[in-house]
């Protein structure tokens, strides 16, 4: 029976038919997950616009300041 199961499986054409089943349930399963909750929605929506932010120091908090150093990382400017 296991033996008639594996045969089946490793046909091309079944193997494809399955193959698709497993992508289309994956992917309709990520959309609910990140369309599913409106809280997660709304917080993945504000995800979009992040190219489009200015490369502006002051939008990004400096770790050096909570640790009393005030040493340049490479990406900063003096």
């Amino acid at each position: 029976m296991l033996n008639d199961i594996f045969d089946w499986f490793m046909v091309m054409a079944n193997n494809k038919s399955v193959t698709l089943v497993i992508f289309v349930v994956t992917f309709i399963a990520i959309l609910l997950y990140v369309y599913g909750s409106k809280k997660r929605s709304e917080r993945f929506e504000t995800y979009r616009n992040i190219p489009f932010l200015d490369d502006d120091n002051d939008m990004i908090p400096n770790q050096n300041q909570n640790k009393g150093t005030n040493s340049n990382t490479a990406g900063e400017k003096k």
